[in-house]
């Protein structure tokens, strides 16, 4: 049943409305963009290439890596399979997903590192924790079809 509202009531009941829409968190359509962009992660990690489509540095020596292919370390914290791994976290409207700084602190030895490379040790840069623009294409459609959805369910 469609409820009428009076004309000079209508300033509140927009007023509300907007209020309504303004604090909806949007819980369920976040979640879901943030497993899209954790998947997303890990077919990086799989396709071992960076943002630009160029394939990471192989070792000098030609050797696996312990960190990348051995122990399985890196490969855990890439697609989530490790605790102490890829964060979500939503903050009201926010979503972030990133490395949680745990991992370096002793979860996951050297998964920031070898997302930024690091100079000094000569461990060049194997950028992983990205979003490609399909992903980013797929997380606005998410949010444009749930959100809208979330947003207007009676």
């Amino acid at each position: 049943m469609i409820e009428q509202i009076k004309a000079d009531d209508m300033p509140e009941v927009m007023g509300q409305m907007a209020a309504d829409l303004r604090d909806n968190p949007l819980t369920n359509t976040l979640e879901a963009v943030g497993e899209l962009i954790q998947q997303g992660i890990a077919a990086n990690f799989y396709k071992a290439e960076g943002p630009d489509g160029t394939r990471w540095a192989a070792r000098k020596d030609d050797l696996p890596h312990p960190e990348l292919i051995d122990t399985g370390a890196l490969f855990a914290a890439a697609t989530g399979e490790h605790t102490a791994s890829i964060l979500r976290v939503q903050h009201g409207r926010t979503l972030e997903v990133g490395l949680d700084k745990s991992v370096d602190d002793g979860g996951i030895k050297g998964a920031a590192v070898h997302n930024f490379g690091y100079p000094p040790r000569k461990i060049p840069q194997r950028e992983w924790l990205y979003a490609t623009d399909d992903v980013l294409d797929e997380a606005a459609r998410l949010i444009a079809e749930r959100g809208i959805t979330e947003l207007f369910v009676i």
